[in-house]
């Protein structure tokens, strides 16, 4: 486990159990014998009599940070610089455009994958497709070669997913394991992107994400 801010208090007060529940708002996990749950941090870490009298490790909800979907982190760094500029500037006008551009390209491609099932597998059957999990045990593919030229098929007709667009990988694997021709994806991306100008998300800038 990591433990956060012990430099600021004093171990020989805080406990281990103190800092699990510190760290819970994470991904913290308890593995092996609990039973040292109640012992001083300090003999895991070491004590530093410069934090004699400081308190104790304790809970403070309000000073935990809220979660953020990794993938709105780029959204959410871009926003905040935006915010700490002065008003006016070109630079500020620029990061609103990228926010701007960043937000519609992600509608885009969420519109764009929902057409492709809607064209491959009709209304009523390609959201439950694009969506279906597969059975425990069972890979996310059943031919990881297709996979990768499914993806890529439709980046050259839709632009990048971009890390945003990786959640609909899983569509992609399902468009392979129904057994969908090559071919027919292709004409699926054309319905859904056909006379698009995305130069600015084009995989040959931006990289093929398989």
């Amino acid at each position: 486990m990591y433990f956060v801010c012990s430099e600021t208090h004093n171990l020989k007060r805080g406990t281990v159990e103190q800092k699990y529940q510190q760290n819970a708002g994470s991904h913290v996990m308890e593995y092996g014998n609990k039973s040292i749950k109640s012992e001083k941090l300090y003999l895991y870490q070491g004590f530093n009599p410069a934090t004699e009298n400081l308190p104790p490790n304790k809970i403070n909800s309000k000073d935990r940070m809220d979660v953020v979907n990794q993938r709105d982190a780029d959204l959410i760094f871009l926003w905040e610089r935006y915010k700490k500029l002065e008003q006016s500037t070109e630079e500020k006008a620029e990061l609103l455009k990228l926010i701007t551009d960043t937000r519609l390209h992600r509608k885009h491609l969420d519109n764009s994958v929902d057409i492709v099932g809607l064209v491959l597998f009709g209304p009523e059957k390609g959201p439950s497709v694009l969506k279906s999990v597969r059975g425990h045990g069972l890979p996310l593919a059943d031919d990881w070669d297709c996979l990768k030229s499914m993806v890529r098929l439709f980046e050259s007709h839709c632009g990048s997913l971009t890390q945003y667009g990786m959640k609909h990988m899983r569509a992609f694997a399902n468009i392979c394991n129904s057994g969908m021709s090559f071919a027919k994806m292709e004409e699926a991306c054309m319905a859904a992107c056909g006379g698009r100008d995305s130069a600015e998300w084009s995989p040959l800038n931006r990289g093929y994400s398989a």
